[in-house]
């Protein structure tokens, strides 16, 4: 396989970012591979990102932008996907960027695995991590395995993109993004095409530069209504799960008593057990029910130990550990 043929197809929704686009997409202009795509849509946003994106298209005929109303971002991958004409697609989020062989080096592992699905498990997390991995290691992972470790809590950092897809393969199984989550939207489309896919090819460099420091992003904004989408997202991928094998269970539930501590603390948090009733009763009870499950995950001691006095009393759980942060700041 040559992969120096292939058109490369780089969506990018795009809303509330006029901050970060330029950026992103200097980064996907200056790729190393330079048969490529641009798809830029603005997803109805509010601010001057529409007119950024249509200056940034007359500097490069590569670039197309697409603006339609504000339908949220998974209405706008799945419009790119309809439009993209390349063999392989690629998906980046409009606030990061790329490095600029991110392209270069996904191709190497499709050529080098003929893979329909190949990904990073590892991207530098801006602004806090620039540290490149020393050793690259290429591996072939069966369908199960790339569920489950997409899937495990804290292993590959969720989301569509530091990844590629085969289009031809996305066409067959009728894979699109499910467009009733606005949370978790993203690792659903990823497990589905993991669970679908023959073999997937996985890489460890850093590639892709993801943005944890832009205070509007969907993941950065907490609220209880993102965590109750979130859940429902997990129950969706185990209603629509293609095997039971116990691996790719375990770290579904994993998840899923993960997220249900963050929402059930963010609840007690800000003190909306009462608005939220119903998910406070309902969490509590599936803290406590699952943590001798959880006890047998891969987790350390440090965090299992602070879930179960949370399961046990939670509101004192939540005191203690803010005496803990103020004596840790008090110290300098």
């Amino acid at each position: 396989m040559n992969g120096h043929n292939m058109l490369v197809s780089v969506i990018v929704p795009m809303y509330n970012v006029e901050n970060y686009i330029k950026q992103c997409v200097d980064s996907i202009i200056n790729q190393t591979y330079s048969n490529i795509e641009i798809i830029l849509i603005n997803d109805g946003s509010p601010d001057k990102v529409g007119i950024i994106a249509d200056s940034l298209a007359l500097l490069d005929k590569r670039i197309r932008v697409i603006h339609v109303e504000n339908k949220g971002v998974s209405s706008a991958r799945n419009l790119g996907l309809d439009i993209a004409v390349g063999e392989y697609i690629v998906f980046v989020d409009s606030d990061d960027y790329l490095s600029f062989d991110f392209v270069e080096y996904m191709m190497g592992i499709v050529v080098q695995t003929n893979a329909e699905f190949v990904m990073s498990k590892n991207c530098f997390t801006f602004p806090c991590d620039s540290l490149q991995i020393e050793n690259d290691k290429i591996e072939i992972w069966d369908s199960v395995k790339a569920a489950s470790e997409l899937l495990y809590p804290d292993k590959i950092e969720i989301g569509c993109w530091n990844k590629m897809f085969n289009k031809e393969f996305l066409l067959r199984e009728r894979i699109k993004f499910s467009e009733n989550f606005y949370m978790g939207e993203g690792l659903i489309f990823i497990v589905q095409v993991a669970q679908l896919s023959n073999f997937i090819g996985v890489g460890n460099r850093k590639v892709y530069h993801y943005r944890k420091d832009n205070l509007s992003s969907a993941t950065t904004v907490v609220n209880i209504p993102k965590y109750i989408n979130a859940i429902s997202a997990i129950d969706h991928i185990y209603e629509e799960r293609k095997n039971n094998e116990s691996v790719f269970l375990n770290s579904l539930f994993y998840h899923k008593y993960l997220t249900t501590y963050l929402a059930f603390h963010t609840i007690l948090i800000i003190n909306k057990s009462i608005e939220y009733k119903d998910e406070y009763n309902r969490y509590k009870v599936f803290l406590r029910k699952g943590f001798i499950k959880f006890l047998r995950s891969n987790f350390s001691w440090k965090i299992k130990c602070k879930f179960f006095l949370f399961c046990i009393t939670p509101r004192f759980t939540i005191k203690l550990i803010g005496l803990i942060k103020k004596l840790k700041l008090n110290r300098f």
